[in-house]
């Protein structure tokens, strides 16, 4: 074995990386983007608000005016909120701000539901914490009997809760967030709001600024802005300071930062009408996908849908040859499971009729 080798990280070298898979013209359903482009008069606004940057300049390492604009959305002082690139890397500051092991702990530990957000796992395998993952119910249903008997168990330093969570669509209950900020005193709440734009949940920001023991992640990805890599991590100022030692300079580009302070200033209403849309979307498509033969569907507050299907990777394949990418994991507890993004009316009648076409069996000739 090469030497270098034996200098990766143990629990690295066994693991996947993460691959994105090319497939051009098809639809695309398989990333939990906004299937909504933005218009022309919002693109022609970007546009010229880009054409004005300095690209042999650093960015603005502090984002202010950005920070101010999204704290003024949020409703916390500019010292509570930092940004990142993608909640992504949020993700992995945690894990390296608060990996110190307790005393009795060889390694330090993370905690969070399975199925789950893959990040959670890389970022705590990447800076030496050790996962402890907690499975959903046999529905997906949060279970928070086993949540809190892995927390006692374990002592993690920190949880992460996504609600709504990916890939399944499960929404903690906001009583969940305030029983373990209460009881564990010394654990680190993480609530992943990601995808809060799609459901009626209450936000846990207020939770996060009473507290030293809570965070709330949320991302301009999920809401039409996926190419832009804004996340923010919302908390009270002595934690974030914490995580400022270790946030590198320059973190969000220029671009990122002038595109989305025009958008979110000057086009908020476009954006949001895009929420309420693909909420309709979502119950019409649910409501469709429960009438085909062989497919469980889960609830979801996300902007997609968990199904699982019998023959989950013969349908996967199937559908992509007609053109629609969906997301296939059919592996442990989501064995026979495809996510399905909410896409527009058009994408989604094009899906249904791939799922009908392809369940259906052929006559023969």
């Amino acid at each position: 074995m090469s030497a270098w080798k034996n200098l990766v990280r143990q629990p690295l070298r066994g693991a996947p990386p993460y691959v994105v898979p090319a497939h051009p013209n098809a639809i695309k359903l398989d990333a939990n983007e906004s299937p909504y482009p933005l218009s022309r008069a919002a693109m022609d606004a970007v546009a010229r608000e880009l054409a004005g940057v300095d690209l042999n300049r650093y960015p603005d390492a502090a984002a202010l005016e950005l920070r101010k604009v999204l704290a003024a959305r949020l409703g916390v002082a500019l010292e509570e909120l930092m940004l990142g690139n993608g909640s992504d890397e949020l993700i992995a500051l945690l894990c390296a701000t608060f990996a110190e092991p307790r005393a009795e702990q060889a390694r330090a530990k993370i905690a969070y539901a399975v199925p789950g957000f893959v990040v959670f796992r890389t970022a705590a395998l990447a800076h030496g914490l050790e996962p402890i993952e907690v499975p959903f119910g046999a529905r997906m249903e949060a279970d928070e009997a086993a949540l809190f008997a892995a927390v006692a168990e374990h002592k993690p330093n920190l949880i992460f809760l996504a609600t709504p969570n990916n890939p399944t669509g499960t929404q903690w209950p906001r009583s969940t967030v305030t029983r373990l900020i209460a009881e564990h005193p010394d654990v680190i709440t993480v609530v992943d709001e990601a995808y809060l734009a799609y459901c009626d949940a209450k936000s846990c920001i207020d939770l996060a600024l009473a507290h030293d023991n809570c965070l709330v992640l949320q991302t301009l990805s999920k809401i039409g802005l996926a190419a832009l890599r804004v996340g923010m991590l919302v908390g009270r100022r002595e934690l974030l300071a914490a995580v400022e030692k270790v946030r590198p300079p320059y973190n969000l580009s220029t671009l990122a930062q002038r595109a989305a302070l025009k958008l979110l200033v000057d086009h908020k209403k476009e954006l949001e009408s895009h929420f309420e849309e693909v909420k309709r979307q979502r119950r019409a498509l649910y409501d469709a996908l429960v009438e085909l033969p062989g497919l469980e569907v889960f609830p979801s507050g996300g902007n997609f849908l968990l199904v699982r299907a019998k023959e989950a990777r013969a349908l996967h394949d199937a559908l992509v040859e007609r053109g629609v990418l969906v997301r296939l994991f059919d592996a442990g507890l989501l064995a026979g499971c495809m996510r399905i993004t909410v896409g527009t009316p058009e994408e989604n009648s094009w899906l249904l009729d791939a799922i009908k076409a392809s369940l259906t069996p052929e006559a023969p000739g």
